[in-house]
């Protein structure tokens, strides 16, 4: 057996459709991080030049929390694990190692990781991604009951991780202090990149920080921005150690133990469906437990900030597994062209990924329409759901007459790179 690329009719259409969807939860998430501070994203208590928010922009937050935060990044992560899980068993298949296919992956997807953030935006993925994914890639040679409790014994772990985290949100709410600031100074900041972090004290939601940020984004020029962008991606990959990076990882190998108990075959299957009845009500509850308190009593009562720390955690335990469960399922049933166009867009999610970072960041930043931090929640999540929508337009065309997305090929490329002829002439 010669090791290719998969042939185009062997893909799982669910898996594609589920990937499309996941672009839109995630792009909605990121949408607060593309079009203002840092700090204003990170902390919901704080908003663009201390306004009040609408009763629109606190729906857009209270959706986007609900059924979105955590949530699809989870899902994403998950496809990821079983994506790598498929290509080492196929590797192992045709007499290779997964080694050397997995690492060229994983390799490729660090370097993209890297140029993204560094010259796109800060709030990449890819880099953490190819991190863990060495850890699922080598869980991915393990028998399936090992991996089973390998499961079991991360979700313990993100538990804990959920517990520290609310422990550590409850000891800033009670020490933090009594009128902190939250607006943005409206004279032009006198301190600008690690300047003004430094007379911030490192604390993106101080007023010197983000009047400098905001206009280092929205002014230019690119080494203005650079160390706004440097630190930001510090902190994230930093709060991945502690947070979400256990999310993501626990995620990934639970996409590698779906791919050993089959639980994604294309075939219709009453597994997932008792999941998705399941998954569905307890993730939402315990989803809408973190968000509602928070709505009814303020984004500064500290037990409902505690309570959202833990609980939105737990919840994206559960509703991505529905997700996929759903998706998978009857993905595959929806209207011709709208399944078509999900699946495309799927099939196109290294490319998609990466075009969103590009057009939110031309909307947002300098070099574009100059709008960082003019958007409320509201305006900010029907933004970015256009540019979804007409990149999935943009995908549906372009594989309307390519066989592969320009990134899926490059990717492809180098990972089939000690069998190049097959790696050109299969579609993928």
């Amino acid at each position: 057996m010669t090791l290719a690329p998969i042939e185009r009719t062997e893909r799982i259409r669910g898996i594609d459709i589920a990937r499309g969807i996941a672009l839109l939860g995630i792009i909605f998430v990121n949408a607060r991080f593309f079009f203002g501070p840092f700090g204003v994203a990170i902390d919901p208590s704080l908003t663009m030049n201390g306004a009040l928010r609408s009763n629109a922009d606190l729906a857009a937050w209270a959706f986007v929390e609900t059924f979105c935060a955590y949530k699809f990044i989870s899902l994403f992560s998950m496809l990821f694990g079983f994506g790598l899980a498929l290509q080492a068993a196929r590797a192992e298949r045709s007499g290779a190692s997964r080694w050397p296919i997995g690492l060229r992956r994983l390799g490729l997807l660090a370097l993209v990781g890297i140029i993204h953030w560094t010259l796109i935006w800060y709030g990449d993925i890819l880099t953490l991604y190819a991190v863990l994914g060495v850890i699922a890639l080598a869980v991915s040679g393990l028998s399936r009951r090992t991996v089973g409790w390998i499961v079991l014994a991360l979700m313990g772990v993100v538990m804990v991780v959920a517990l520290l985290g609310a422990a550590v949100q409850t000891l800033e709410s009670l020490y933090a202090p009594t009128d902190p600031a939250t607006e943005i100074a409206a004279e032009e900041p006198l301190r600008r990149g690690f300047e003004a972090m430094q007379a911030a004290n490192f604390n993106p939601s101080d007023p010197i920080w983000l009047s400098a940020e905001t206009a280092a984004y929205r002014d230019g020029p690119f080494l203005e921005a650079l160390p706004f962008r440097v630190v930001a991606f510090a902190f994230g990959f930093i709060a991945a150690f502690f947070s979400y990076g256990w999310q993501s990882l626990l995620m990934m190998i639970c996409g590698v133990y779906a791919f050993k108990a089959g639980l994604f075959s294309p075939e219709r299957s009453a597994l997932r469906r008792k999941l998705a009845l399941l998954a569905l009500p307890l993730g939402f509850a315990i989803a809408a437990g973190a968000v509602l308190p928070v709505l009814a009593f303020g984004f500064d009562d500290t037990v409902s900030r505690t309570s959202y720390v833990l609980l939105l955690s737990i919840s994206a335990m559960a509703l991505p597994l529905a997700y996929a469960a759903i998706i998978i399922e009857w993905g595959p049933r929806l209207p011709a062209a709208l399944a078509t166009a999900l699946e495309r867009t799927g099939r196109m999610s290294f490319t998609v990924y990466l075009c969103e970072s590009l057009v939110c960041t031309g909307i947002s930043y300098w070099w574009g329409l100059a709008w960082f931090g003019t958007l409320g929640d509201a305006q900010a999540a029907l933004t970015v759901f256009l540019v979804w929508l007409g990149l999935v337009c943009f995908a549906t065309a372009w594989l309307g007459f390519f066989r592969i997305g320009p990134f899926e090929w490059l990717w492809r490329l180098v990972t089939y790179a000690g069998n190049t002829a097959s790696a050109r002439s299969n579609p993928a």
